[in-house]
């Protein structure tokens, strides 16, 4: 379920009943269309928080522009996340508090060294969170996720491959399509980066307990 986070003062009382968390910084891409829970069209970068309720525990989900991600990061005293941009055009040249988006990625300062399956299995979850709106935010992928960001100079376990296959399975491949078909789609609007599409080192990596392929979703 996601939160209305309209207002100032609506987010300052969303900090107080809320562990509120950043966990996806996202570029929209042309034909697409996605809302805030602000109320309003997102028209450029978005952010995605998890919220947990401090007394239930109950998770719960903003997604929300710039204007707003700024405020909760500010009031949260979080770190901006770095954009995932798959475009060709890189906007993403100024720190989100100068009114740009990179947060601690700013230039060469902090850069990671992925490993290089690592970085293909994070870049095929950040396409999950692009292409499909009924991820929670509490769902494995998340899960997954920052294991692979806290991990990301490591290879993956071949498990949290497979999970992903899954759940690209569950999800874009529900009618029998990949994830590359479903980038290829977007591809017609967007001029997309090659080396954000490549799966390739994750695909040895589907085999069963037996030693037998697993099917690709990638």
């Amino acid at each position: 379920m996601n939160l209305n986070c309209r207002g100032a003062l609506r987010r300052k009382s969303i900090v107080n009943e809320y562990y509120v968390t950043p966990i996806a910084h996202v570029k929209l891409l042309q034909g697409q269309i996605k809302y805030s829970d602000a109320d309003a069209p997102i028209t450029d970068q978005y952010y995605q928080f998890k919220a947990v309720n401090k007394n239930t525990k109950r998770v719960q989900t903003i997604q929300c522009g710039m204007g707003v991600a700024r405020d909760f990061l500010k009031l949260t005293q979080c770190k901006p996340l770095p954009l995932f941009n798959p475009l060709q055009q890189n906007v993403a040249n100024r720190n989100i508090q100068n009114g740009g988006i990179n947060g601690r990625n700013n230039g060469n300062k902090n850069k990671i060294s992925w490993n290089p399956k690592a970085k293909q299995l994070y870049n095929a979850i950040m396409w999950i969170i692009v292409i499909w709106n009924g991820i929670k935010v509490d769902s494995p992928l998340y899960n997954i996720k920052e294991i692979v960001e806290k991990y990301a100079t490591s290879a993956p376990f071949s498990s949290r491959i497979k999970g992903v296959n899954t759940i690209i399975r569950e999800t874009i491949g529900k009618d029998g399509s990949t994830l590359t078909d479903a980038i290829n789609k977007l591809k017609d609007n967007n001029d997309i980066r090659n080396n954000v599409c490549d799966f390739s080192l994750l695909i040895p990596d589907l085999k069963d307990k037996d030693g037998k392929e697993i099917e690709s979703y990638f």
